[in-house]
C-alpha cells in the first residue's frame, strides 16, 4: 500500500513538473489596442481570438489583452515593429507614417459597400503585393482584414444632399492631407481640431460640423450637438490586423495555424459587431433627435464625381500615378465582379 502511495506521489510530482515546465516555455502573445475594455465589437473580438488561440495551442501560447493606457496607434505598431507586443489591429490611416502608400485607402467614395471593401481585401491580386509591400517596408505582417465603417457628414446648417449643400460649410477636420483635400474639393473650410475638443467647437458655433462614423459621433458627444447627418459614406475605414513577422514565423506549424484561425475569428466577430453596430448606433443617433438623411446611390455618385478628381491628383503626386492607378482600377475590377457592372 505504501509503495502505492509513493508511486502516484511520484507520478504526481512528474506530472506537476511537466505542467510548469509547459507554462515556462509558452510563448506570450501582447495583443494591444488603444481603446478601453469595453461592451464593444473590438473587445469581443479580442476576447474570442484569446480563447480560441489559447485552447487550440492547448497552452503553448500566452495570449495578454493590452486595453489602453499603452501609446497611441503608432506607438503600438511601432512596439510591434519592435517586438515588444506581437499583435494589434488598428484602422488603415495609423500606417501611414510607416507605409505611405495606404493613403489610397483615403480616396473617396472608393468603396461601393463593406461588402465591397471587405471583397477587396482579402481578395484582390494588388493585396497581396501590398500586403507584402507593408512587411518589407514597414516591417509589420498584416494578417487580417476587417472594418471600422463608412465616415459621414455632419452639420447644423441642413441636410447636405448634393455636393453643393458642402459649399461655404466650415468642417472640423483631422489633420489629413487626404481628408483636408476631399473637403475643399466640395468646396467646405477644412478647420482641424483635436478631436476631444470638437465637440465644443461644434456647439459653440467655430466649426459647422464635421465628418466621422456613426458610432464616433456618439462617443465623441457630436450628437448632443448636431442637426443633421447625412448617410454620403464618403471614405471606409478599413482595420488591419498586424503580427510581429519574426514572432509569426517562430512558432511552431500548428501554433501558427492557431493564431491565424484565431485573426479569421476576431475578423468575423468584428465585421458583425461593426456591420450591427453601424445600423443601431445611426437609429440612436435618430432618437437623439438628429435628422439623418440617407444618400442614394446616384447622390453618392454625384458626390464622387466632384471630389475624386482633385484627391487622385494629389494622391497620384504622393505616391505615384502607376501605383494609384493600378490599385483603383483593381477596386473596380472587385466591383465589377461583385455587382456585375
Amino acid at each position: 500500500m505504501k509503495r502505492s502511495v509513493k508511486l502516484l506521489a511520484g507520478v504526481a510530482a512528474v506530472a506537476l513538473s511537466a505542467m510548469v515546465s509547459m507554462s515556462a516555455q509558452a510563448e506570450t502573445l501582447r495583443f494591444a489596442t488603444t481603446l478601453p475594455e469595453a461592451d464593444n465589437p473590438e473587445t469581443h473580438a479580442m476576447k474570442a481570438f484569446e480563447q480560441y488561440v489559447e485552447f487550440h495551442t492547448n497552452g503553448d501560447i500566452d495570449v495578454q489583452l493590452l486595453h489602453g493606457g499603452v501609446g497611441g496607434d503608432r506607438e503600438i505598431l511601432e512596439s510591434v515593429r519592435n517586438g515588444i507586443f506581437q499583435m494589434t489591429a488598428t484602422t488603415d490611416g495609423a500606417l501611414a507614417s510607416f507605409y505611405p502608400g495606404v493613403q489610397v485607402f483615403s480616396m473617396p467614395y472608393l468603396f461601393r459597400s463593406t461588402r465591397h471593401a471587405v471583397e477587396f481585401m482579402n481578395n484582390a491580386p494588388v493585396m497581396d503585393d501590398f500586403v507584402a509591400d507593408v512587411e518589407k517596408e514597414a516591417g509589420l505582417r498584416i494578417v487580417g482584414f476587417a472594418a471600422d465603417g463608412f465616415r459621414n457628414f455632419v452639420n447644423n446648417k441642413h441636410p447636405i444632399k448634393t455636393p453643393a449643400d458642402v459649399e461655404g460649410l466650415k468642417l472640423r477636420s483631422m489633420e489629413s492631407p487626404v481628408m483636408i483635400a476631399l473637403m475643399k474639393s466640395l468646396g467646405a473650410a477644412p478647420t482641424p481640431i483635436p478631436f476631444p475638443e470638437s465637440a465644443m467647437a461644434i456647439r459653440q458655433g467655430v466649426v459647422d460640423g464635421g465628418e466621422n462614423p456613426p458610432s464616433t459621433v456618439i462617443n465623441g458627444g457630436w450628437a448632443e450637438v448636431i442637426k443633421y447627418m447625412s448617410l454620403d459614406e464618403h471614405i471606409f475605414s478599413a482595420v488591419f490586423a498586424y503580427a510581429n513577422p519574426a514572432f509569426l514565423d517562430g512558432l511552431s506549424e500548428q501554433n501558427r495555424a492557431a493564431v491565424l484561425d484565431g485573426v479569421n475569428l476576431y475578423t468575423t466577430i468584428m465585421l458583425a459587431g461593426k456591420g450591427q453596430g453601424y445600423l443601431s448606433d445611426t437609429q440612436k443617433i435618430s432618437d437623439m433627435g438628429v435628422e439623418v438623411y440617407v444618400n442614394s446611390p446616384d447622390e453618392k455618385k454625384a458626390f464622387g464625381e466632384k471630389a475624386q478628381k482633385p484627391v487622385r491628383e494629389f494622391l497620384s503626386e504622393e505616391l505615384g500615378a502607376v501605383y494609384v492607378d493600378g490599385f483603383l482600377a483593381a477596386v473596380s475590377d472587385t466591383e465589377a465582379k461583385l455587382y456585375g457592372e
